[in-house]
């Protein structure tokens, strides 16, 4: 299975690319400039001892099976957009997460569609599954890190089982969250982790359901 990580910059887009690569899956590294991805894919393949390519976001997204949005959440509909064509009919993972900061604290941004996840359904003509959105991003791209976590998850159709597979074999216990439409829930959980590390000086958080 071919997995694009568009914009797969970032502490989630290195854990992704090398635990993804690391279980047998070739990892394709997109970005808007070409020389940027090829640089990335050469840092994780070295982290990982197996080969993650990199190229422009556009290619990344017409060679995949999945695509991982890695990009901040205000840039994202703009790129996916573009690449409407490339994922059509393709599953989609959003780990987007629509957040502010006002006075110190960090506040969910409810957009119209409902969620980002929603948002990105209506962009593309894609299977849209949301999930990663609790990840704690440094411990995950850290391989000393054993992955014991949570993952809630929301979608609509056979993807969020493909999904949900791919992150069983990462070692997450996968929690089915319901549809879609159920991903604003899950999306919100962020800044309220974000808020708690912060005023409780925590480091970074992960879930579990007990």
């Amino acid at each position: 299975m071919k997995i694009a990580l568009l914009g797969g910059t970032g502490n989630l887009g290195k854990g992704l690319a090398v635990r993804l690569s690391l279980l047998g899956y070739e990892v394709i590294v997109g970005s808007r400039s070409e020389e940027k991805a090829l640089r990335l894919a050469e840092e994780y393949s070295k982290v990982a001892g197996v080969e993650v390519k990199g190229t422009v976001n556009s290619e990344a997204a017409k060679l995949c099976d999945v695509a991982f949005f890695t990009i901040p959440w205000e840039h994202v509909f703009t790129t996916a957009e573009s690449l409407r064509e490339e994922l059509r009919n393709k599953i989609v993972v959003s780990p987007l997460v629509p957040m502010k900061k006002e006075n110190g604290v960090f506040m969910y941004v409810r957009l119209p569609e409902g969620s980002a996840a929603e948002k990105l359904a209506k962009t593309l003509d894609s299977k849209v599954v949301a999930t990663f959105h609790s990840v704690p991003a440094a411990r995950f791209a850290d391989l000393n890190e054993k992955i014991d976590w949570d993952l809630p998850l929301c979608g609509d159709d056979e993807a969020k089982v493909i999904v949900a597979e791919i992150a069983e074999k990462m070692g997450f216990r996968v929690l089915d969250a319901g549809p879609l439409r159920n991903s604003s829930l899950l999306e919100s959980v962020t800044p309220l982790i974000i808020n708690i590390m912060a005023r409780n000086k925590t480091g970074e958080l992960a879930i579990k359901f007990v």
